[in-house]
């Protein structure tokens, strides 16, 4: 179901609450689970009053703030609805100098950055509750950015993952700690998931890994960047 660019997806008792932002048409997400207030947010982008509206509809109480990496465009209003909230703010931890710079993307969007510290420290690894019985746990995916992460579902085969991979693409590599090297071991490692697991990308269309099968042939010359 759409609703002014929001889309309502379901899969076992996870629910999730799919929104494009305007104005780079970023991907931002509510997850939460049936039978629970609690829910998270991955990447605010400038979609804090639509993020706050849906919680509000849906009787939901923010937990958690989760950004995939520290470009602006993806954590422009992170303080708006952490402040709104309560919620707890989690960036990796090499990716967590970036809230309190400029970047390509506040340029190009022509915002004043306010520096804020993130109040967790993500690594690979980390994990990430979702209610009571759904967790997704941190994948490192450096390239577009030193601290670049996908959060990972793999009971239920869900990838949410920023600008490391989009369908037909992947994450820019000209920005500050861009690193090519990097973004190949991160696409050879998303490729060793299922086939069938479902990727929210930070941008585009949803996808699964298996549709991305141009990746094998072409990660020795990177030149599919969005």
């Amino acid at each position: 179901m759409s609703t002014n660019g929001r889309r309502s997806l379901r899969k076992a008792n996870l629910r999730i609450e799919a929104f494009v932002v305007p104005p780079l048409n970023n991907n931002v997400f509510i997850l939460y689970e049936d039978g629970s207030d609690k829910a998270i947010v991955i990447d605010v982008a400038q979609g804090a009053k639509q993020l706050l509206d849906r919680l509000h509809e849906l009787d939901l109480r923010l937990d958690m703030i989760v950004n995939t990496h520290g470009h602006t465009d993806h954590t422009a209003e992170d303080e708006i609805l952490r402040k709104s909230t309560g919620a707890k703010l989690a960036i990796h931890e090499l990716d967590a100098y970036r809230l309190a710079l400029d970047d390509e993307a506040s340029e190009q969007l022509h915002i004043e950055k306010i520096p804020i510290e993130p109040d967790i420290q993500l690594v690979s690894g980390s994990e990430i509750k979702v209610g009571t019985n759904n967790s997704l746990r941190v994948v490192h995916t450096p390239g577009h950015t030193e601290g670049s992460i996908c959060l990972y579902q793999e009971r239920l085969g869900q990838l949410f993952a920023g600008d490391t991979i989009f369908s037909g693409g992947y994450g820019r590599l000209d920005g500050r700690g861009a690193d090519p090297t990097a973004m190949i071991q991160s696409l050879k490692l998303l490729m060793t998931f299922p086939p069938e697991t479902e990727v929210y990308p930070g941008h585009g269309s949803f996808t699964k890994i298996e549709n991305e099968s141009w990746i094998n042939e072409e990660l020795k010359e990177p030149n599919h960047a969005q």
